[in-house]
């Protein structure tokens, strides 16, 4: 009995285990890749996006957070 109890419980915290691991590597997917630039000056920055605002600060290219999509309604085509 204290067998089965025993394996059991290492079943549990494995299963568990796996579980977390799979919820962290999703999150990390969702993020998507992260990019650092160095930079000496604003002009630099602007590259890759030239009016999403990012700024060189301490010679590392930094952009604001993009605002909330949740927001955004599309309306769907009409039929004709």
């Amino acid at each position: 009995m204290d067998i089965s109890r025993n394996s059991m419980v290492k079943l549990t915290f494995l299963f568990a285990f796996f579980i977390i691991a799979s919820d962290m590597c999703m999150k990390l997917e969702a993020r998507g890749p992260i990019a650092h630039w160095n930079c000496d000056n604003d002009s630099q920055c602007q590259f890759t996006c030239p009016t999403c605002g990012c700024r060189c600060i301490n010679t590392w290219c930094q952009c604001p957070t993009p605002p909330f999509t949740d927001n955004i309604h599309i309306q769907a085509p009409e039929i004709e």
